[in-house]
């Protein structure tokens, strides 16, 4: 339970981090932000299909 929910918080830090990225007004900057914040998106789900298979019956 405890990894589920950690692997939801760091993916979500890692969307935060990714889109306050990519607000710089530089390509590179963009296109990594847009790519970390995409990539960050698998740790959460991840946890939530952990999650879901731990809670259930």
């Amino acid at each position: 339970m405890v990894l589920s929910w950690t692997c939801i918080i760091v993916g979500a830090l890692g969307v935060v981090g990714g889109i306050w990225l990519a607000r710089d007004k530089r390509p590179a900057s963009v296109i990594g932000g847009i790519l970390i914040a995409l990539l960050s998106l698998v740790p959460i789900l991840f946890g939530a299909v952990l999650l879901a298979y731990i809670t259930s019956p």
